[in-house]
């Protein structure tokens, strides 16, 4: 056929769910596949199952290596492919039968370096189901349009065209060609999986010229009680100071683009969120009263975080985050579990509504 698609999976602890991953990716309508396994060290029998499937189909690679990570697994992936085209499949995911034949058939697929579809996002175990689909199939051809894409990279964007998946890396085919030959490969030192994918999508989105996308969804993201959204870690707020730096040098790059610098104070509300909920107000927090506030104070402190709590008037805040910002600026630790208790509750209700 000349289009192959190089399917990058990689594989840690997912057993109960990798036999339905595997399936749905072997069955495909579209057959000209090289899926390459990434088996990250796995200690239950997913390295095992990995080879069984390569023993059945010869289209399957398999690297069995130590746990490193998900995103150097992505990067030995994309070292091994040999596709024309790229797709990443998490190992706890699934997709449609049809899914690479509905990409691989898009209406603009010689001229463009993306294509982007929808798909279905899935907390299981909260019974939430969202459809995440464009409401029109869309095109971005010229560089300022292209360039745009990387302000919904720091934010939820509110246009139907280009919400829910842009920023991670499943739901698209990337060019091989636009990735190798701008040697762009995902930030190892990143544990943090969307904010990898938002890196690396940022950094291709940089140098594609042609963004095409189509309204199908068939692609099933599974989010689990054990996935990383929902895992008390104590290292989060460190690690995302890292990932502050990589967006801030990646922005100092845009000229200064003041919107892109809102966009991004904006994130580093959300962020602070993130690591209140899954580090320091975490039930799973064995820290006393005074570690807490101690840890928090050195957050709030850093530049990043302390430019976005004393911003003012950024459009991107909405009304539940410019009221989280007035709270921040207080010094008083209870004001801020109280507001992240009323937090976790308006995001239950809002998920219930969607």
């Amino acid at each position: 056929m000349g289009d192959k698609i190089s399917v990058i999976i990689p594989v840690y602890k997912v057993e109960p769910y990798l036999h339905q991953c595997l399936d749905s990716v072997i069955n495909q309508t579209y057959r000209d596949l090289e899926i390459l396994l990434i088996d990250d060290g796995s200690p239950d029998r997913c390295g095992v199952i990995c080879d069984e499937y390569a023993g059945k189909d010869s289209r399957i690679k398999v690297l069995h290596k130590k746990n490193a990570g998900v995103h150097a697994a992505w990067n030995d992936g994309l070292a091994m492919s040999t596709g024309k085209w790229i797709a990443f499949v998490d190992s706890d995911d699934w997709i449609d039968t049809d899914y690479f034949e509905m990409l691989i058939n898009a209406d603009h697929l010689e001229k463009a370096d993306i294509i982007q579809s929808g798909g279905f996002y899935r907390e299981e175990e909260r019974g939430r189901f969202v459809r995440w689909a464009f409401l029109s199939p869309f095109r971005f051809e010229k560089r300022e349009e292209i360039e745009k894409l990387r302000l919904n990279l720091l934010i939820r964007s509110s246009n139907p065209k280009i919400k829910g998946t842009i920023g991670y890396v499943w739901g698209k085919l990337f060019r091989a060609r636009l990735i190798k030959d701008n040697n762009i490969w995902f930030d190892s030192q990143i544990r943090v999986g969307l904010m990898g994918d938002v890196l690396f999508n940022w950094d291709v989105f940089e140098k594609a010229s042609f963004f095409d996308g189509i309204v199908y969804c068939g692609y099933h993201y599974r989010i689990t009680q054990k996935s990383g959204s929902f895992k008390f870690d104590p290292n989060r707020a460190k690690a995302q100071e890292y990932i502050q730096q990589q967006f801030y040098e990646r922005i100092k790059k845009a000229d200064g683009d003041q919107s892109l610098y809102k966009a991004f104070e904006s994130r580093c509300l959300r962020d602070i969120v993130h690591n209140l909920q899954c580090c320091y107000f975490h039930p799973n927090n064995p820290a006393n009263h005074k570690e807490v506030a101690a840890g928090i104070r050195e957050m709030k402190g850093r530049p990043y975080y302390k430019e976005a709590i004393f911003s003012k008037d950024n459009p991107y805040n909405n009304v539940k985050l410019r009221a989280f910002q007035i709270a921040l600026r207080l010094p008083l630790v209870w004001t801020l579990r109280m507001m992240i208790n009323l937090w976790n509750i308006l995001d239950k209700r809002e998920k219930k509504i969607s």
